[in-house]
């Protein structure tokens, strides 16, 4: 499950946006059926450059991620001390690693016809737990994920609520695909004895 919460300090232009559009500062809680807690915290607006930062604290220690910097000097003097550098502060920048290891995964799974390795899964999972964000800071609560599974996942595609939902969809859905081909899970999963996957991700 998950609480968020957001607020705007710094455009307040942007309040005539919607939901969390309208947020340019954010805070969420998520917390795991085993108890473990995560926190995320984000802001629009960084006066000391691209901040992005992460850790994990566990029993036996820490890991943590520092931001990426065109250097690595540092400076000491009696009234600074800290990076010569701001952070780098174009995506490119900052993740060029990142893009050319996922553009590499994704050619070798098209030339080799292997799984990538972040599923449309993941990327569900992922939707998932921002919708939930959304509506615990709407509705100032904590959000269930499961609360949230249904309206985005089904076995007809064409009648997932989210598809049928006429703002996201004004013409009407689509699909490219006959829609037996987008079914999830696959069928014979299904007569195996799998379920529904994401209920029981997030039961």
């Amino acid at each position: 499950e998950i609480l968020a919460i957001g607020s705007c300090h710094i455009d307040k232009s942007i309040l005539e946006l919607e939901g969390s559009e309208r947020f340019d500062t954010a805070a969420c809680l998520v917390r795991y059926p085993d108890g473990v807690q995560a926190m995320v915290d984000v802001c629009r607006q960084s006066s000391y450059g691209y901040d992005q930062r992460a850790e994990v604290l566990g029993t036996m220690g820490m890991i943590q991620t520092d931001n990426v910097y065109p250097n690595t000097a540092k400076i000491y003097k009696n009234d600074f001390t800290g990076n010569a550098d701001m952070p780098y502060d174009f995506f490119l920048s900052r993740y060029n690693e990142a893009y050319v290891t996922e553009t590499i995964a994704f050619c070798e799974s098209l030339v080799n016809d292997s799984p990538v390795p972040c599923t449309g899964e993941d990327g569900l999972v992922a939707l998932i737990m921002a919708i939930a964000a959304d509506k615990s800071a709407e509705e100032n609560r904590w959000v269930s994920f499961r609360e949230i599974v249904e309206s985005v996942y089904c076995e007809n595609p064409t009648e997932c609520q989210m598809i049928a939902n006429s703002d996201i969809f004004p013409e009407g859905f689509r699909p490219k695909s006959k829609p037996e081909d987008l079914l999830v899970p696959n069928k014979q999963e299904e007569k195996s004895g799998g379920g529904n996957m994401f209920s029981k991700m997030f039961s």
